[in-house]
C-alpha cells in the first residue's frame, strides 16, 4: 500500500471527498497521529512553565502544606500528559479513516491521505470484487477468452 494517497490534491475537502468517493468503507479507527511542529513548540513552552511554576509551588509548601499539595498534583499530572506527547511526538487519536483492500492486505488512510495501519485481509475481506485487479491488465493467463490470439 502506498504511504500516502491524494497529496497532489491541495484543498483538504477535495481530498477528503476522493478518499471517501475510492474507499472501500469509512470506519473510526484509533490510531497514533503525529503532532504539527507548531503544536510541539506549545507543549514544549506549556512544559518549561509548567516546571517553573511546579518548582515556585513546592519553594512555597512549607508554609501551606495542604493547600498546594492539591495543586502540585495537578501541576505533576499536567506534566507527565505533556511529557508523554513530547517523548512519543504522537498522539492518539479517533476519527474516520478510509479502508482500502489490496489483495491479501487492508489498508486505512486518514483525511490528509496518510496510510495509518495496515493488516492482513480477513477471509470475509477478501472477495469484495468480482474479479480481481490483475484479471483486468492481463496480467492471468487463466482469463484468455480465444479472442486474444
Amino acid at each position: 500500500m502506498d504511504r500516502f494517497l491524494g497529496q497532489e490534491i491541495e484543498d483538504s475537502r477535495q481530498r477528503v471527498q476522493f478518499l471517501q468517493d475510492n474507499a472501500d468503507a469509512i470506519e473510526d479507527l484509533g490510531y497514533t497521529k503525529s503532532l504539527p511542529s507548531h503544536e510541539l513548540e506549545q507543549l514544549k513552552d506549556q512544559l518549561v512553565e509548567n516546571n517553573i511554576k511546579l518548582l515556585d509551588v513546592r519553594a512555597d509548601k512549607k508554609a501551606t502544606n495542604k493547600a498546594f499539595n492539591d495543586e502540585i498534583k495537578a501541576l505533576e499530572e499536567v506534566g507527565e500528559e505533556v511529557t508523554a506527547k513530547l517523548k512519543s511526538r504522537t498522539e492518539y487519536v479517533i476519527e474516520p479513516c478510509y479502508k482500502f483492500i489490496e489483495g491479501n492486505e487492508v489498508g486505512y488512510y486518514n483525511n490528509e491521505g496518510e496510510l495509518v495501519f495496515t493488516r492482513p485481509a480477513r477471509p470475509e475481506e477478501r472477495q469484495m470484487r468480482l474479479f480481481p485487479n490483475s484479471d483486468f491488465q492481463g496480467s492471468n493467463p487463466y482469463m484468455h477468452t480465444g479472442t486474444d490470439d
